[in-house]
């Protein structure tokens, strides 16, 4: 709808006035409509007189002189009216050819809509009212870009929001509540002393003396760490913006997550940071089985097998951590004809490897993975996640507080359960290796 300057109308389109007396506006929606209203307005007050005319002669058995000029004056001005507006139709096709090919002249402002109908009012009004011939020449198409700055749009919901890796390894893992008794910040742990502990039982002869074992434990600390985050923010925020405020608790309790994640994969050990999965197994030492074209799917089986050697009574391997570029070079194995390689003890979509489930976690790095079995690792944890709104230093005066978020938690594998893990520090050194 064209919305330049409102000629007797409040809706902001074009509206001229009846020339037949009525008074009723008459709305101009488009340039067609433009032409035809004109035309109708004058054809109207033709067939007012003509009418008129008939009448007349009804009457007197003739029309008066009068009504006789002003009916063919009136017929003159239609048909002069009708043939100039066949020029305003190619005027019309001829600005639409411009505007596409771009501004008129080179660097000629071309008008507005509303500009070119401000500059032609008098003539429309007039041509509106059948009092003139001349004709109203429309130079440019009212399009969107033609209002300043409208921001109106339609407003989807809600806030697209930021991607991060899967936080896998928090999930697997048995979480412990930490009480709220005064524990020190540590968790304490008792273990068997490997290192002095000896198991001596053997087969004796009537009457000789029966070996004696030796048992000693050793008691451990392990220092609950703190993985936290924080933003300022003002208060007129969160006031005014209601929904971005509520995105922040958002945002800062999933930075502590993916941090927490990263820590008990990665941690190493020294405070502040958690002792990670990675820094505290050890490592698979791959020997020389023949396999041949050893993949994924057989390193797999041979680490497990290296836990279950001496301990599967007491392990059952049941995961394996690895990152998705290390998942899928294992699943897009083929044979020399092309066919993917999927062995029996792998399941339909490889997540499956015997008893472990290929779980992935890229915070392991490319080219590694960790075995193990879930239920002999823990994550001690103090309240889970906290949020919390507060003022710090200058901050009451400036009409500022700080958003926090914190966690306090430790990730345990006993020295005693280290045996029922076991990392891969490099996946194509280890399959070279089995080949042989």
């Amino acid at each position: 709808m064209y919305k330049g300057k409102n000629y007797g109308g409040s809706n902001g389109a074009i509206k001229t006035k009846d020339a037949g007396g009525s008074g009723e506006d008459v709305k101009i929606k488009n340039a067609d409509q433009l032409i035809e209203s004109v035309k109708k307005t004058v054809l109207d007050k033709v067939t007012e007189i003509h009418a008129k005319y008939e009448a007349e002669v009804t009457a007197n058995g003739k029309a008066s002189e009068d009504t006789k000029a002003t009916l063919v004056k009136m017929a003159a001005e239609y048909t002069a009216l009708a043939e100039k507006n066949e020029t305003l139709v190619i005027e019309l096709g001829e600005l639409a050819q411009k505007l596409t090919n771009g501004l008129e002249n080179g660097s000629k402002k071309v008008k507005t809509m509303a500009e070119e109908l401000d500059e032609n009012k008098d003539g429309l009004i007039n041509l509106s009212k059948g009092m003139s011939n001349d004709s109203i020449v429309i130079k440019a198409d009212t399009v969107r870009a033609s209002v300043t700055d409208n921001e109106n749009a339609f407003v989807v919901g809600g806030i697209g929001q930021l991607a991060h890796a899967k936080l896998t390894a928090y999930d697997i893992f048995n979480v412990i509540p930490v009480s709220d008794t005064n524990t020190n910040g540590t968790i304490r742990y008792y273990d068997w002393d490997a290192a002095t502990t000896v198991r001596a039982a053997d087969t004796r002869a009537e009457g000789a003396l029966f070996p004696e074992s030796t048992a000693k434990w050793v008691g451990k600390t392990l220092n609950i760490e703190k993985v936290g985050d924080s933003l300022p923010v003002s208060e007129e925020f969160f006031e005014d913006s209601e929904m971005f405020a509520a995105e922040l608790s958002l945002f800062v309790n999933t930075n502590v997550q993916i941090k927490r994640n990263e820590q008990i994969v990665n941690g190493d050990g020294l405070t502040p940071n958690l002792k990670g999965i990675v820094t505290t197994v050890g490592a698979f030492t791959a020997v020389a089985s023949g396999i041949p074209d050893a993949s994924i799917y057989d390193l797999l089986i041979k680490v497990s097998e290296s836990i279950t050697l001496t301990g599967g009574a007491k392990y059952s391997p049941n995961f394996a951590l690895m990152n998705i570029a290390d998942i899928n070079e294992m699943k897009l194995k083929k044979d020399a004809n092309n066919n993917y390689i999927i062995p029996p003890f792998v399941s339909r979509d490889g997540t499956q490897v015997g008893e472990m489930l290929v779980l992935e976690e890229n915070q392991i790095t490319a080219n590694t993975l960790v075995v193990g079995d879930s239920r002999y690792a823990r994550i001690y944890e103090r309240k889970g996640i906290e949020i919390a709104r507060g003022v710090v230093n200058a901050q009451f005066a400036e009409d500022m507080e700080t958003l926090k978020a914190r966690t306090r938690l430790a990730f345990l594998i006993r020295d005693a359960d280290v045996g029922g893990f076991a990392k891969v520090t490099s996946i194509s050194a280890d399959l070279a290796t089995l080949i042989l």
